[in-house]
């Protein structure tokens, strides 16, 4: 049961490292002030329960946060020709 716990809260915050770093792309090219101030208790919460996982997990997060980030480049790099 406590490794299904781990498991659920490692997939949860990962795929909210891929959002935190879609909201920080989006607040760089918006300046809505509705947008900024909305994400920051999101931000927050996300970054406190990031501080509680494992060293291990936190890496796990960075690798895959990185690795998507650098695909997403690649992307629209291709798109944009």
């Amino acid at each position: 049961m406590t490794r299904q716990k781990y498991n659920y809260l490692s997939d949860e915050l990962i795929a909210e490292s891929l959002q935190v770093t879609n909201y920080l792309e989006q607040s760089r090219s918006s300046r809505l002030n509705v947008l900024q101030l909305d994400g920051e208790k999101w931000l927050e919460n996300y970054f406190h329960r990031y501080e509680k996982a494992s060293p291990r997990l936190q890496f796990h997060i960075f690798l895959f946060s990185s690795f998507y980030t650098r695909k997403m480049e690649w992307f629209l790099e291709g798109v944009r020709g």
